[in-house]
């Protein structure tokens, strides 16, 4: 029995809870951690497992997971996949409450999960308790690493345990900490975790936006190279972003190669109109109104176009776009 099997969990409670109208069976999205230790104990009842408190307690002091302690449980039984996995999940609960002094990553990976979600829908009580579980997660990642596992591999690893993707909320994160003007805990994060995310180009996205505020040369020598990156590269998503942060910074040439290279990525209708979008504004930073103005009539040009459309390259206005950008 792996990890997963809480996250799957977590993962369909977490959908029914954004969308009630999911057809699912009680027991797969039931608020376990309102449940009383005496209700769990009763529920294990009607599959023929009694267990005290103490008697748990005493079962799991030869397990380090509740996963194993399961097995162990229903070794002998032969059950349903269904039955199996509602007693695993009371299981779960118990261990959860009761082996506080015995930390395993299934535990760990719930309570990040839990923390993340409550963040992401505006319901944390208290803000040290999601900063305490990426504090934990740091240790977890660096006692890994120490014993020579690969840093993208120990994240992975903890990701597959998880509802939510990690790397993500840790992006989304940080970067609501940078909006907040929390500089410092921000650069604490980026530090901590930029080593083991798959894609650190997005974080050393982040870091520029945190030295635009606090040292905008070095701000400048970063976009700089992220997006002479960026041109070699075909992430549209990326170049839109960079692009976006260059607006503050100038740069007129690298941001009209980046715009170049970018158009050749348009997919859509929404694409092309982002990227005129983010153009107008960059020449209404720099005070140069004639290529504002003509992008603006440009962009107002093609109202009446789906977003969603695919976006044909031999289309006239990209020529257009083109040579106004210069």
């Amino acid at each position: 029995m792996d990890i997963q099997k809480r996250a799957l969990y977590n993962s369909l409670r977490m959908n029914w809870l954004i969308d009630p109208s999911l057809e699912v069976e009680a027991w797969q999205v039931e608020n376990y951690r309102e449940m009383s230790l005496p209700l769990i104990l009763s529920h294990l009842e009607t599959f023929d497992i009694e267990f005290t408190i103490e008697s748990f307690s005493a079962l799991a002091e030869d397990f380090d997971t509740p996963e194993e302690l399961t097995e162990f449980v229903l070794q002998d039984e032969t059950l349903d996949p269904e039955t199996e996995d509602r007693i695993y999940l009371l299981l779960f609960e118990l261990w959860r409450r009761i082996e506080t002094d015995k930390p395993c990553l299934s535990v760990f990976c719930d309570e990040l999960d839990h923390q993340m979600f409550l963040y992401d829908h505006g319901k944390t009580q208290n803000a040290e308790d999601i900063e305490d579980a990426l504090s934990n997660l740091d240790v977890i990642l660096d006692e890994n690493t120490d014993q020579g596992v690969d840093p993208n591999t120990v994240l992975q690893l903890i990701n597959n345990g998880c509802a939510n993707d990690i790397e993500t909320f840790l992006y989304d994160f940080i970067n609501s900490q940078i909006e907040n003007a929390n500089y410092s805990y921000a650069l604490e994060l980026l530090a901590n975790f930029i080593d083991y995310v798959s894609d650190d180009k997005w974080f050393d996205l982040l870091q520029v936006r945190i030295l635009s505020y606090t040292d905008t040369e070095e701000a400048e020598i970063l976009i700089q190279q992220l997006a002479e990156e960026a041109i070699e590269d075909d992430d549209l998503q990326f170049n839109l972003e960079i692009l976006s942060e260059m607006c503050q910074e100038g740069l007129p040439k690298t941001f009209s190669s980046l715009v170049r290279s970018s158009s050749k990525l348009l997919n859509t209708e929404e694409d092309f109109q982002d990227l005129l979008s983010l153009c107008i504004d960059y020449y209404c930073l720099q005070d140069e109104e004639s290529k504002e103005s003509s992008l603006q009539n440009l962009l107002e040009s093609r109202p009446k176009k789906n977003l969603a459309n695919r976006f044909d390259t031999r289309d006239p206005d990209l020529e257009k776009f083109l040579s106004i950008i210069g």
